[in-house]
C-alpha cells in the first residue's frame, strides 16, 4: 500500500506543479442545489504532510486540527445538517481511504459505500490533500452525495500553492466552492 500511496503523492506533485496561480479553480458542474434542511456533512478526508529536508512528515495533530476547522466551517454554513463522523483508519490506507483516493482519482459515479447517509438526500463532502514546509501546494475538491442513488459528482476542484494550514485561504476556498449549491 506504500507504493500506492507513494504513486498517488507523486500524482499530485506532478498535477501540482503545473499550476502557476496561487488557486486555481475547475468546476466540473454548473450549479448544483441542494435542500440545505436535507443535507449531511460527512468526515472531511484531509491528508496533508510537512516537507522538510527531502523528507514528507505526518502531523496527526495539524491533520485533526484542519479536519475540525473544515467540520465546524461546514456545520457554520448548514446549521440544520447532521454531522456523519466516518473513522478515517489513516494508517491502514487499505480501508476507505484507498477507496476514496481511487475513486476520486478515476472520476467513477458510485460512491465508496462507507460515505452513504441514509438519514438524508444528499451529503456534502470535502477532501483535502496537501503540504506545507518546503512545499505548499495541494487539492481540494468538493463534492455532493445522492444518498439515495449512491453516486457523487464532484462540483468544485481547487489546486493551491500555499499551506494547507493558511486556515483564512482555506475557509475562502471552501466558502467559494460552497457558493456553487446553494
Amino acid at each position: 500500500m506504500k507504493k500506492a500511496l507513494s504513486i498517488f503523492t507523486f500524482l499530485i506533485l506532478i498535477s501540482c506543479s503545473s499550476s502557476k496561480s496561487t488557486v486555481e479553480s475547475i468546476s466540473d458542474t454548473g450549479n448544483y442545489k441542494i435542500d440545505e434542511d436535507n443535507v449531511s456533512i460527512i468526515t472531511p478526508y484531509i491528508e496533508i504532510k510537512e516537507k522538510s529536508n527531502l523528507s514528507f512528515i505526518n502531523h496527526p495533530d495539524k491533520r485533526k486540527a484542519l479536519t475540525e476547522f473544515t467540520v465546524d466551517l461546514l456545520k457554520s454554513q448548514y446549521p440544520n445538517a447532521e454531522y456523519v463522523e466516518i473513522p478515517f483508519l489513516f494508517g491502514d490506507y487499505g480501508t476507505i481511504n484507498s477507496k476514496i483516493e481511487g475513486r476520486a482519482s478515476l472520476n467513477e459515479k458510485n460512491v465508496p459505500n462507507e460515505l452513504v447517509s441514509d438519514k438524508n438526500k444528499n451529503s456534502i463532502f470535502i477532501s483535502i490533500n496537501g503540504y506545507f514546509g518546503d512545499l505548499n501546494r495541494g487539492v481540494m475538491m468538493l463534492y455532493i452525495i445522492d444518498n439515495q442513488d449512491k453516486k457523487w459528482k464532484m462540483i468544485e476542484r481547487y489546486q493551491y500553492t500555499n499551506s494547507p494550514l493558511e486556515t483564512n485561504k482555506m475557509e475562502k476556498r471552501i466558502l467559494k466552492a460552497l457558493e456553487k449549491i446553494k
